[in-house]
C-alpha cells in the first residue's frame, strides 16, 4: 500500500500542478460551458497520470479517480470547506482593508491548495484501500 500511496502523490504532483494550465486553475469552477470544460480536461489528464502511475487501466479506478476529482474541483469545495470551519476564504480576504490584505490573501491561497490536496489525496487513499490493496 505505501508504494501505491507514493505513487499516488507523486501522480497527484504531476497532474494537478506541473500539468495544469492556469486557464484550467482559474476558470474551472466558474459557471457554464467554459469551466465545465476546463475542469473536464483537466480532470481528464490528472487521471491519465494517476492511471500511469500506477500502471493500471481498469475503467473503474479510472471512474474512481476521476468522480471526486471532478466534484471537488468544479465546484471549488476546498473553499466551500474553508467557510464551512469559520477558516480563510477568499470572499473575506479579498474585501479586507486591513494593511496586510495582500498577504493574507497570499496566505488563504496556500491554505486553499492544502486543503484541496488533501481533499484530493485522501480519495486517492480511499481508492488504493478499497480498490488497489484486495
Amino acid at each position: 500500500m505505501a508504494e501505491l500511496m507514493w505513487l499516488a502523490l507523486l501522480g497527484h504532483l504531476v497532474g494537478d500542478f506541473l500539468l495544469q494550465s492556469k486557464a484550467m486553475g482559474l476558470r474551472k469552477s466558474e459557471k457554464g460551458r467554459a469551466g465545465l470544460w476546463l475542469c473536464t480536461i483537466h480532470v481528464t489528464i490528472y487521471t491519465a497520470v494517476i492511471m500511469i502511475f500506477w500502471g493500471t487501466k481498469d475503467p473503474l479506478v479510472a471512474l474512481a479517480v476521476f468522480a471526486p476529482h471532478w466534484v471537488i474541483d468544479r465546484w471549488s469545495l476546498a473553499n466551500k470547506w474553508s467557510g464551512l470551519i469559520k477558516g480563510r476564504t477568499f470572499e473575506a480576504a479579498i474585501v479586507s482593508t486591513d494593511k496586510y490584505r495582500e498577504f493574507d490573501v497570499a496566505f488563504t491561497s496556500i491554505v486553499y491548495k492544502e486543503i484541496d490536496a488533501t481533499m484530493h489525496l485522501l480519495c486517492l487513499w480511499a481508492i488504493v484501500e478499497l480498490m488497489l490493496t484486495r
